[in-house]
């Protein structure tokens, strides 16, 4: 009877060991696994899996080895992630912007050296091919970032715009202003397609929103203030300036935000369409009649609600957007981008005593 007793004392598993008697990869598996239970908490499934993976690596006996594997499963059980995109869809977006910016810049061409219908028709051909064949042939076996497409429009939002205000701040009877709108372009294009390597796709879509609403209610403001009857030119200012802010600024505020292309795209659009119907009350009322400065209120006012409104109805549209990493920085498809700041922090405990433990660089492969 007493050996049998022995032999059931000794069959059990030996107690948890106390926090201070933690090996190093007790204490980093501990750390992981707190992360992934963060992550699942915020509703970053595939940040959560992730962290467990690596808590089962760091210690795959270890203490919270068998609560990572639940959390794994329970994780992918309970809502199991949309598949990671190939990349198609943003090469076929890719590749459609391409072509329609051949034919823009073709178009300013032929505009700039006032040539004649055959040689407009040929610079119009020869601008969309190249378009066609050079974002092909130059995509063919890359996977095409999310950003890529919608900052490749952006760079010619931008190039187009700035170039025009310029060429309205100065005196429009002097030159062409197709020379300069196609040098913008052109330049647009090329930095929208370089800075994409460094974006997300939210980054994107927030882009343009700054781009289009930094730009348009600052002049707004402007016509509010001094009517439709100004003297100079303060609504391009406001406009050239608001516009460039508002480059910069979407993605530090999707950084904060974290909302997904698709979501920035329909605020943009519930911008719009406030923006519009402002306007349409304003023409109801006869407000753009005389200075139009109640005109300038509505269609401001208009503009502002669409944005606020649409971003309440559209939370359910950030499922599809990638979160950063949860370190200073995320490594991903040889792309270097600022990750999260907020969980490269982590809580820990060391030597029974409170620490902390700084996420550097993390990313996937």
């Amino acid at each position: 009877m007493l050996a049998l007793l022995v032999a059931l004392l000794l069959a059990q598993p030996a107690p948890p060991c106390p926090a201070c008697d933690e090996a190093p990869a007790g204490v980093a598996g501990r750390v992981l696994y707190e992360r992934a239970l963060r992550a699942e908490y915020d509703g970053r499934r595939d940040d959560a899996v992730r962290e467990a993976k690596s808590c089962l690596e760091q210690d795959p006996d270890g203490r919270f080895a068998d609560a990572a594997r639940s959390l794994i499963a329970r994780v992918q059980l309970a809502a199991p992630g949309p598949a990671r995109d190939s990349g198609v869809g943003p090469r076929t977006e890719l590749v459609i912007s391409s072509t329609a910016t051949g034919l823009y810049l073709g178009s300013l061409i032929a505009a700039a050296e006032e040539t004649g219908e055959k040689a407009t028709v040929a610079l119009l051909m020869a601008g969309t091919a190249a378009g066609l064949g050079v974002s092909i042939f130059a995509t063919s076996g890359r996977r095409v970032p999310d950003a890529m497409p919608q900052m490749l429009e952006n760079g010619i939002l931008y190039g187009t715009s700035t170039a025009a205000l310029i060429y309205a701040l100065a005196n429009p009877q002097t030159f062409n202003a197709a020379p300069g709108i196609a040098t913008g372009v052109a330049a647009g294009a090329a930095l929208g397609l370089a800075s994409s390597l460094y974006l997300n796709g939210g980054d994107s879509g927030a882009v343009t929103t700054g781009i289009i609403f930094g730009g348009g209610l600052p002049a707004l403001v402007v016509g509010v203030i001094q009517g439709r009857d100004q003297n100079g030119s303060p609504a391009e200012w406001a406009a050239l300036i608001g516009s460039t802010a508002g480059l910069f600024a979407g993605p530090l505020i999707n950084a904060r935000v974290h909302y997904s292309r698709g979501r920035w795209n329909l605020i943009s659009l519930g911008g719009g369409v406030g923006a519009l119907m402002g306007s349409g009350v304003a023409t109801l009322l006869d407000a753009w009649q005389g200075t139009a400065r109640g005109a300038f209120a509505l269609t401001a006012a208009g503009g502002i609600a669409g944005l606020g409104l649409m971003a309440l109805l559209t939370k359910d549209f950030d499922a599809d957007e990638a979160r950063p990493g949860s370190a200073l920085l995320h490594l991903e498809d040889g792309k270097l981008s600022a990750g999260n700041a907020a969980t490269a922090l982590a809580p820990a405990r060391f030597l029974d005593r409170p620490a902390a433990t700084l996420g550097i660089l993390d990313g996937r492969f």
